[in-house]
């Protein structure tokens, strides 16, 4: 077998690079069955070869987005749309997400105690069972307290019933509340997470310092973010430079 035409062939194929390697995989596992019942070696070449995938990048909202997507709660209580209940409950999951960029698993653990209200600030337990102090928004707070205002229960972020809601639910919400705002439905609630530590750091902030916010234990997986953010400098540049 030539694996230079081999992988010059796959390579024009024009497919992404997470195809081509399911397509090298599917040989291999051919070479190793010949290999196994008529002894045919599999070439070197081909057991090296292997694209490199390129990251891929974060979605997330713009801050125009991301300020739709927040008012979409009031807007559909006034058009009769949501409960009070759920109006004020959803109001506050949304404006928590994206003040705090708490995971979604981390959110609906959540419960009253982990609050410290006059600091503005969450205790959070992360990955690996770490615990981190983050500060959460005035709006999210303001949320926190209408919502808690007219229920009781321990559970932050409730469901009807007062108990926890679950990664699903909390899925499904955010859905509703992309399609009422005409928001792109490939958004997760995990872009909010996203659209926090990208916003933070297109307005200066240290990348060490979202590292911790995000609770990331290697700066390397936070880096990413600054690849969002050079396209964010290059957009801003090639739309406002005479030269561009």
């Amino acid at each position: 077998v030539d694996t230079k035409t081999l992988g010059l062939f796959l390579q024009q194929r024009k497919v992404n690079k997470r195809t081509l390697n399911h397509d090298l995989s599917a040989l291999r596992t051919f070479f190793h069955f010949l290999e196994q019942h008529y002894h045919h070696k599999m070439p070197q070449n081909l057991k090296e070869m292997s694209p490199k995938f390129e990251p891929k990048l974060p979605q997330f909202f713009t801050l125009e987005q991301m300020n739709t997507l927040l008012a979409t709660p009031d807007q559909l209580f006034e058009a009769g749309k949501l409960t009070e209940f759920f109006w004020r409950r959803d109001k506050a999951l949304l404006e928590l997400l994206y003040g705090s960029g708490v995971r979604v698993g981390e959110l609906v653990a959540l419960r009253m105690e982990h609050v410290l209200w006059d600091q503005r600030l969450l205790r959070v337990l992360g990955k690996g069972r770490k615990e981190r102090m983050i500060p959460f928004g005035k709006p999210a707070l303001e949320a926190l307290q209408a919502l808690h205002a007219h229920i009781n229960t321990e559970v932050l972020i409730p469901n009807r019933s007062g108990e926890p809601l679950t990664t699903r639910s909390v899925e499904l919400l955010i859905k509703k509340h992309l399609l009422a705002a005409h928001l792109p439905l490939t958004m997760t609630p995990h872009s909010c997470r996203h659209s926090y530590a990208t916003h933070l750091l297109q307005n200066g902030a240290d990348l060490r310092v979202v590292q911790a916010l995000l609770g990331h234990a290697s700066l390397s997986t936070t880096q990413i973010y600054t690849h969002v953010n050079i396209q964010f400098l290059q957009k801003v540049y090639h739309k406002a430079h005479p030269q561009h």
